[in-house]
């Protein structure tokens, strides 16, 4: 699973963007790192293979302008390709997304993507994250692309499309692409026209918001945000939403995602996550890596398992990974939460947890 952070406020954003990220990069990611921040009306994005520190040492992260930005990193291979943030065809919109689409990997859901792709390129569009790969099924030119790089197109075409570009047609853009596109994910984005503005776009993958007095705050996780900020509200995003975060708000919008059902996380089934949480971490040292709450937690969810228009055949597009990360930040409020970095033997390489009482 990736990691996201974000920034919006007064204070130079690539700074705080950079020690977030380095806060939580391995928790999952570290693999591809990259940035975006706006300053006077434009885009700024650099991306590097490797984790902040080879972002740091290979691009002017730090030096970056502006009071808004998005960073990320991934787990996956190392492929500045696939590296985000993604932009639009026209590069003032950018992007990052966490999660994966393994949940509607069907026949329809990849020529219905495709299907647009291909328009895009017909178009004289470029997409940027083309690549060979067996992995998924191909486009007609025989490369595959990245699944993020759809999303960042696609708001980019329906913005121009609509020949306006304000808080609300990003929200709009965001909805309406989530809506054709639905997956376990969550996308973030900035565009240079609305330059103190953040959309997030949950489906199912956390995304925690901190507001502070004029500056607000998104990571994947609170754990990342800067404890030198007094906070007056720490809260996750909740599936299936559209949102949006300015210096000292957060607009949270009744958008939905025409044909895709979300189960909300009720007491029961955060109650049993914390408990199971807590009993896997008080057993030793582990990663999120080291457990598979996706195929092994089923008896969670009240509903059935994929409920969208599409669905594969083993899907369950459920919020578990934002149940995970609250137990997770629950534990941190209590100090209660041990982490070290991964041993050179150990099969994971990501940050292991554990609980002291």
């Amino acid at each position: 699973m990736c990691n996201i952070a974000g920034y919006t406020g007064t204070k130079r954003a690539a700074p705080i963007l950079i020690e977030m990220l380095r806060r939580q990069q391995y928790i999952d990611g570290g693999r591809c790192t990259g940035i975006a921040t706006i300053h006077e009306g434009k885009l700024y994005t650099v991306k590097a293979k490797g984790d902040v520190d080879d972002l740091l040492r290979e691009t002017n992260a730090w030096d970056l302008p502006g009071t808004t930005g998005i960073i990320h990193c991934r787990p996956g291979f190392l492929n500045l390709a696939h590296c985000h943030p993604f932009t639009d065809d026209e590069d003032t919109l950018a992007i990052v997304a966490n999660g994966t689409w393994r949940d509607v990997e069907c026949p329809r859901f990849f020529a219905d993507c495709n299907a647009i792709m291909e328009d895009f390129i017909a178009r004289g569009m470029t997409v940027k994250s083309q690549i060979k790969s067996d992995k998924k099924p191909p486009m007609k030119n025989g490369y595959t692309y990245h699944g993020s790089e759809f999303f960042a197109l696609m708001i980019g075409d329906l913005l121009k499309k609509w020949g306006k570009i304000t808080r609300e047609t990003m929200l709009n853009a965001m909805q309406q692409t989530l809506t054709a596109r639905p997956a376990d994910v969550v996308v973030v984005g900035v565009h240079q026209s609305v330059p103190d503005t953040i959309t997030l776009g949950v489906l199912t993958r956390p995304m925690a918001v901190g507001i502070a007095d004029g500056e607000t705050y998104i990571a994947t996780t609170p754990m990342a945000f800067p404890e030198d900020v007094t906070f007056r509200h720490i809260q996750y995003a909740p599936p299936a939403s559209v949102s949006q975060v300015t210096p000292g708000n957060w607009l949270l919008t009744d958008k939905k995602f025409e044909g895709t059902n979300v189960e909300a996380i009720d007491y029961r089934i955060s109650a049993l996550v914390y408990e199971r949480m807590e009993k896997l971490l008080k057993a030793g040292p582990t990663s999120l890596y080291d457990f598979d709450a996706w195929r092994d937690w089923r008896d969670l969810w009240h509903e059935p398992l994929v409920d969208c228009k599409y669905a594969g055949e083993n899907g369950c597009l459920k919020p578990y990974a934002i149940a995970i990360y609250e137990a997770l930040w629950s534990f941190y409020k209590q100090g209660r939460l041990r982490s070290r970095m991964p041993l050179p033997e150990e099969k994971h390489q990501f940050l292991k947890f554990w609980l002291e009482d």
